[in-house]
């Protein structure tokens, strides 16, 4: 009898170990969409805080990737189509919960509405207040979800392809309101050479979740878990904050 036992649970072992060789010899596409300072491309590289934060976890798992620049609205309804695709970096919420399988989170998430600090014209006090301004928001992003389950309509916002439309669109007057994280903000003025400063955080849309690398729903629960530990890892260093840093010196 304790043989038998002895037997099947080798004979457990042996196909753990053959399904971890088949998962990481089959190569995972991971999709990235353009967010500076998150993931973006220079000089036909993609880069970003998320980006290095990502790959240091997966070349640690060994797992075989490629990276592929994607639209980020267009990319949301591969990674659920498709097995073995990812995308990063995705807000957590729960519209979107249980569309995929969640590794993170990379990074926590606070989301406000900005306005110039010279337009002291604007006064937001809650949701409705909104409507009353020409806001924008990306195309398939949280905002725009946020703005849907709060029963706005297409008139009522400007929807952008990239984030960093919104900035150049808030200087030129085009817009009075626009979502971002502090961190997103600070990176893309100091490319355009603007001051931080100049902008101010009139009302908070969410800090709920986080953000995320999200996975189809039929990946591999062990290629989940390895991702995961890895990443948990490789935060535990203070990597992350050493990314962030080198983004935004």
């Amino acid at each position: 009898m304790i043989r038998k036992q002895t037997l099947i649970i080798l004979l457990i072992v042996v196909l753990m170990l053959g399904f971890a060789v088949s998962a990481k010899a089959k190569k995972i596409t991971i999709l990235v969409d353009t967010w500076p300072p998150y993931n973006f491309k220079i000089n036909n590289k993609i880069v970003g805080i998320s980006t290095d934060l990502v790959e240091a976890a997966l070349q640690k798992t060994k797992l075989q990737y490629e990276l592929v620049l994607y639209p980020f609205k267009r990319a949301l309804i591969t990674v659920q189509k498709n097995p073995n695709t990812m995308l990063y970096t995705v807000a957590r919420i729960p519209q979107r919960e249980n569309m995929f399988a969640w590794i993170g989170p990379l990074h926590p998430r606070k989301v406000y509405l900005f306005k110039l600090k010279r337009r002291t014209d604007i006064h937001i006090a809650g949701v409705e207040d909104i409507k009353k301004y020409h806001t924008g928001a990306l195309s398939g992003g949280s905002v725009e979800q946020f703005f849907i389950t709060h029963g706005f309509h297409e008139g009522d916002y400007y929807l952008v392809s990239k984030s960093d439309q919104l900035l150049k669109m808030l200087f030129k007057k085009r817009i009075d309101l626009i979502p971002g994280d502090p961190l997103d903000l600070a990176y893309q003025m100091k490319l355009l050479g603007l001051k931080y400063s100049e902008l101010e955080k009139v009302y908070m849309l969410s800090d709920e979740g986080g953000y995320y690398m999200v996975a189809n729903k039929n990946t591999p629960d062990a290629i989940i878990t390895m991702i995961q530990k890895s990443l948990d890892e490789i935060i535990a260093t203070g990597l992350r904050e050493e990314i962030i840093n080198k983004y935004l010196k």
